[in-house]
């Protein structure tokens, strides 16, 4: 029996990375950053709705205050929209939660 050798032909260097998967890194964090930014503003704007509104969408004052008292890298998105949820499976349920 006849056995062939076989080599792989990688050549890792573990280097420093490349420039441009730097550049591609620090536009992704500062995309992210930029994003959060935006999004906590446009939270903000919903200050200028008044209770009745932010009920119909699932929402309290209280719900935008700590959302926007988060951490900054925390998305307050995300709290809304689990509050919202929450508060609609309590209307289902039968339960008030004014």
């Amino acid at each position: 029996m006849r056995t062939t050798p076989h080599a792989l032909g990688l050549d890792l260097v573990a280097g420093k990375p490349s420039l441009a998967s730097r550049t591609a890194g620090v536009v992704g964090v500062l995309t992210a950053v930029w994003r959060l930014y935006r999004n906590r503003c446009q939270i903000a704007r919903l200050h200028d709705l008044d209770d009745r509104q932010l009920l119909d969408m699932g929402l309290k004052r209280e719900d935008l205050q700590e959302a926007l008292t988060s951490s900054f890298f925390d998305n307050p998105g995300s709290y809304l929209t689990r509050a919202s949820r929450n508060r609609v499976n309590l209307f289902y349920r039968g339960v008030r939660h004014d």
